[in-house]
């Protein structure tokens, strides 16, 4: 099932961290949760990865001394998971520095459970890393909302058990429905893998427009997948830190 997983760090160095590559990440993520024999050329990863963040203030590892970082870390499959709680009081390394794991927390986001959330009229998504689509071979740095909700179908479709997949039906009349009703972005440049793309952090606010009115069902799915989003992570090269985003109802 969806859960994501927060790991909650504490540099060996901390007047010497700096901002960790993607592929650093994405080596990381790996590691972490490919299993033996899985193709890690594939195109289509069962995981995600966030950048690493600064940690809440007043955070602080179980012995008392501060944190300083978190990583999240999703997983998409309705199969079983790795069990990331067992890393607490290890080491990990990123490139060249080392932390050790102050405290691992889950979340679980069944597939089932997420269809029976009561249905939002908005989803404020906040995207804490950049962000950028893959459209017709180019990236395209907007949050666009039938990119966005298609991709996160897509997402949906290819790791949900059979019984929770949308159907055609639903995917259109989503995706015509669905709009962008405020936003405040920025763009940012990002180097994930070769050359520099063009992204974009802030927050958007998404939802339903129709004249005749949106069925429930797609009010029930916009929500779902809104919420999906936190594990799934959103857009191009979510297994290298770019796409997360926090998730806010209304």
């Amino acid at each position: 099932m969806p859960s994501r997983w927060t790991l909650v760090l504490e540099a060996d160095r901390p007047d010497a961290e700096r901002p960790v590559p993607p592929r650093q990440l994405h080596g990381l993520a790996a590691s972490l949760l490919e299993h033996a024999g899985t193709d890690h050329r594939a195109q289509d990863k069962p995981y995600t990865v966030s950048p690493l963040m600064a940690a809440p203030a007043r955070s602080h590892a179980p012995h008392g001394r501060a944190t300083t970082a978190v990583l999240r870390l999703g997983w998409l499959p309705d199969t079983p998971r790795p069990d990331l709680t067992r890393l607490t009081g290890t080491r990990i390394r990123l490139g060249a520095q080392f932390f050790t794991v102050a405290s691992a927390h889950e979340d679980l986001m069944p597939y089932a459970a997420l269809v029976r959330v009561p249905p939002a009229e908005r989803a404020v998504l906040d995207f804490r890393s950049v962000t950028y689509f893959s459209r017709n071979g180019r990236w395209h740095p907007l949050p666009d909302p039938v990119l966005l909700y298609g991709g996160l179908i897509r997402r949906w479709n290819l790791f949900a058990p059979p019984q929770a997949r949308l159907t055609d039906v639903e995917e259109k009349e989503l995706l015509g429905t669905v709009a962008l009703s405020a936003h405040d972005i920025s763009s940012s440049p990002v180097s994930p893998a070769s050359g520099t793309r063009i992204g974009f952090t802030g927050t958007a606010v998404f939802r339903l427009l129709d004249q005749h009115g949106p069925s429930p069902r797609a009010w029930q799915l916009f929500t779902a997948l809104s919420l999906f989003a936190m594990a799934a992570g959103v857009g191009a090269q979510t297994t290298h830190g770019l796409g997360t985003v926090e998730v806010t109802l209304q």
